[in-house]
């Protein structure tokens, strides 16, 4: 397995002490990566998901929301 962000160290030797960089938090990391997304964004794409699902589970059933009509 080649995985270059891997390296090997005799373990007899000590670690090497990584740079501590000033630019390193989480949120840092993610907005220079661009996985931050915006709440809003989130949230409309949670909201267009429910919706579809919703349309396609009356699809299934039928799409008869007012079943109780019959009844009168």
């Amino acid at each position: 397995m080649e995985n270059p962000s891997l390296r090997e160290q005799p373990r007899e030797q000590k670690a090497p002490i990584m740079e501590s960089r000033q630019d390193a938090s989480i949120l840092g990391w993610l907005e220079g990566s661009g996985r931050l997304m915006d709440r809003d964004t989130q949230e409309r794409a949670k909201t267009v998901l429910e919706e579809e699902e919703s349309e396609e589970i009356n699809a299934l059933m039928g799409g008869d929301d007012d079943a109780d009509d019959d009844e009168e």
